[in-house]
């Protein structure tokens, strides 16, 4: 094993900034102790398996929030750590077995170099953590990520989860879930969508997809963890261009102003609707965009509760 992938979260002021990417065993273990407060996770490259997937990145991200949760075991760990090293900048191991939070162990290593023949020897699909800096600083890296998390899910209140979730218990944490089935579909983000549409720019890839959203023509959903737009698929005809019949249905449905993240249409879009006979919006659009239309108009133009 010489090149392992990662997803690194820190903090830039009081916001937690993400980065992926790939890197030589070899430089981490001979890289200078990171002093700021930083949670990487990492997994093992197989040699000739590409990098991250999306599918793959989204999930660490949920790992990670999921780490950051005040009752999690990984923070409880954390808190409770007791190493023979210097408390101002620790370095501690963390390994999720198969990628599962409830499933996290302290590795008993103080440094790279330590835990490298370990991890060379191990062959199972875990995720492998390190946490780095000072305790207090970690600490407050972890509230970061819960609270950017709470602030990105605001517009997900219970009453607009999936009908499915609300049958569920927990209709906060089904419309985060749904969330993320949505994502793993890999929607394009805005430099995709310029390539699609043959519009692109050199200097700023994404600015024909922001001025589509701008005039109403194209709908964005926010991805704080990566920092961009993504566009929900339905929206692109066979060829790669933006169906004009969009514009129709986003002046139907509510507005950036009441739904400044995209997420409360994209659940609409994408969940069975009895107008549609079961099917989503979503579904329906390609074949029939004005029958979407139409139920749209109903549903926010009429009576809010009639089909919720």
């Amino acid at each position: 094993m010489s090149s392992i992938d990662f997803v690194e979260v820190a903090r830039k002021g009081k916001l937690p900034v993400v980065a992926m990417g790939h890197v030589n065993v070899q430089e981490v273990v001979a890289a200078e102790p990171h002093r700021s407060a930083r949670l990487r996770v990492f997994s093992r490259r197989i040699h000739g398996q590409p990098s991250f997937t999306f599918s793959m990145a989204t999930f660490v991200f949920t790992l990670v929030h999921r780490l950051a949760r005040p009752d999690s075991e990984f923070r409880n760990m954390l808190v409770h750590s007791n190493c023979n090293y210097s408390r101002a900048a620790p370095l501690l191991f963390f390994r999720a077995k198969n990628g599962n939070e409830g499933d996290v162990e302290r590795l008993h290593f103080c440094s790279w170099h330590d835990l490298e023949p370990h991890w060379n020897s191990t062959r199972d699909h875990a995720l492998w953590i390190s946490a780095e800096g000072p305790y207090s600083d970690l600490l407050k890296l972890l509230d970061s990520i819960r609270d950017e998390r709470v602030g990105d899910c605001d517009d997900l209140p219970s009453a607009e989860a999936p009908p499915v979730a609300a049958a569920k218990g927990d209709a906060h944490q089904e419309a985060i879930a749904f969330r993320n089935e949505l994502l793993s579909r890999n929607w394009p983000d805005g430099k995709r969508v310029a390539e699609m549409a043959g519009a692109g720019s050199r200097s700023n890839p994404h600015q024909y997809a922001a001025r589509q959203r701008s005039n109403g023509a194209l709908l964005g959903v926010w991805v704080a963890a990566e920092r961009t737009y993504r566009h929900p698929e339905f929206q692109f005809d066979a060829h790669g261009a933006i169906r004009p019949a969009v514009a129709d249905l986003l002046k139907v449905l509510p507005g950036n102003g009441e739904d400044r993240n995209g997420w409360r249409r994209a659940f609409w879009l994408y969940s069975p609707h009895a107008l549609l006979s079961g099917e989503t919006p979503a579904e329906v659009f390609a074949l029939d965009p004005q029958r979407v239309v139409e139920a749209a108009r109903e549903e926010f133009c009429g009576d809010p509760n009639a089909h919720w």
